[in-house]
């Protein structure tokens, strides 16, 4: 009868067989890489796809608008905004619309204009808002009568304007609020002098000089309505809202 002999370890008798789990995975493996590289391909495409998308819609909502609006002066800058775009193109619905251009009033004074529209939707052959919120500012280079008039306007802080101007041969500096009523922009003036000499604002010498600056503001677009009027580092903002809206 032979002797049991025990194998050594490390010896190829005393090694298992390997199962299944400690196979390559040869080419299970190389398929599972490709999809990994074509799933990051595509979420690097994705976004790409998404602004050029956007970029295109804006480029089309910005024509059409130059061509409703023709008191502008030049071409609208266009922004819609959201995420993702491809979606909201899908639905032909785009949640806020944002559009900037330089404007000119009846009178062909300038005006920078901001416009946002909410909830833009197709309609037929155009678009519609459910609203419009809208900022018109006019720069201080329009306001007053400018040098050669005699009456120069500019901001004095504090919200509120300075003007400067010749009455009866008299220089007149004062500082003024503006108000909103009625569609009318009147200014309140709150310190005044005449030939460095502090005055009463309320004299008549002061609403004299103030009465050239009144102004009756002329039909908005887009049936925006006229909400309160202020005054910046930029100049003289004029604010109105709308309620369904046609934009372009």
């Amino acid at each position: 009868m032979l002797p049991r002999t025990t194998p050594r370890p490390g010896s190829a008798a005393g090694r298992r067989p390997a199962g299944p789990a400690a196979r390559p995975a040869g080419p299970r493996r190389r398929r599972a890489l490709i999809a990994a590289g074509a799933a990051a391909v595509l979420l690097l495409a994705v976004p790409v796809t998404d602004s050029v998308a956007r970029d295109l819609a804006e480029e089309r909502l910005a024509d059409r608008i130059s061509l409703r609006q023709t008191n502008l002066a030049g071409r609208p800058d266009v922004s819609i905004e959201g995420l993702p775009f491809l979606l909201q193109a899908a639905r032909e619905t785009y949640p806020e619309v944002r559009v900037r251009a330089d404007a000119k009033t009846d009178r062909g004074s300038p005006v920078k204009a901001d416009v946002t529209f909410d909830n833009v939707s197709r309609d037929g052959d155009g678009y519609r808002a459910d609203s419009a919120s809208a900022r018109f500012t006019a720069p201080y280079s329009s306001l007053g009568d400018g040098p050669d008039g005699g009456t120069l306007v500019s901001d004095a802080g504090n919200g509120q304007l300075l003007i400067r101007r010749s009455v009866l041969g008299a220089p007149v500096v004062l500082t003024a609020g503006v108000e909103l009523h009625d569609g009318v922009v009147s200014l309140r003036p709150t310190a005044a002098s005449v030939a460095g000499r502090a005055m009463d604002p309320a004299s008549p010498l002061i609403a004299q000089a103030l009465a050239r600056q009144t102004r009756t503001l002329p039909e908005l677009p887009l049936g925006l309505r006229p909400s309160g009027v202020s005054v910046g580092a930029d100049g003289v903002t004029l604010t109105a809202r709308a309620e369904d809206v046609t934009p372009a």
